[in-house]
């Protein structure tokens, strides 16, 4: 005699109840996927900044450090999809060597670009319009200005300004209608 009733029971899921879940799951992913893209090109752009700021910061401290002119120089190769925006030592000049500026050239992250701000419109820097910037044995740099940092498929950009006989940086967002640049 059995203490119990043991019942065969087919268990799984029916096919609509399959086609429920993988709707709900297909609409979820419809809805977050251009959010992470949206946050991957913003981290994109956050790291760009930083690379920017990092070597500017290390080609001033080398400056002060060797009791010589640092130049570097903010370039890109490639173009279109395959362009990468390069900050790297600006080549000799003659007798002049700026070897040791930067320990390594900064790669920034695909499809990020940098532009400088003068007379109210952002230039963007490519190989055909690459800038300098230098600062002398104490550290002063030879321009003030701000640079843009952007994604085309990000709405904030970044910016970096240097400011002062000292070189101030200020590092934050940039403003595209007051073209200021407001510090973190």
């Amino acid at each position: 005699m059995l203490l119990y009733n043991v019942r065969k029971s087919n268990s799984g899921f029916t096919l609509i109840e399959m086609m429920v879940v993988t709707v709900i799951i297909g609409v979820i992913a419809a809805i977050a996927a251009p959010n992470f893209l949206g946050l991957l090109n913003r981290n994109r752009v956050n790291e760009a900044t930083q690379q920017v700021e990092g070597a500017i910061k290390e080609a001033q401290r080398q400056a002060m450090r060797k009791g010589k002119i640092c130049k570097i120089r903010f370039t890109s190769t490639g173009t279109g999809s395959n362009q990468r925006s390069i900050v790297q030592v600006r080549p000799d000049e003659g007798s002049v060597s700026y070897s040791g500026c930067l320990l390594n050239n900064r790669e920034l992250p695909s499809s990020v670009s940098f532009g400088l701000l003068s007379g109210g419109t952002v230039s963007p820097v490519n190989s055909s319009n690459e800038i300098d910037l230098a600062f002398s044995g104490k550290g002063n740099p030879d321009v003030q200005g701000m640079m843009v940092i952007s994604h085309p498929n990000v709405i904030s950009e970044k910016c970096i300004q240097i400011e002062g006989v000292l070189g101030n940086m200020i590092t934050g967002d940039y403003n595209t209608t007051t073209k200021i640049c407001k510090a973190k």
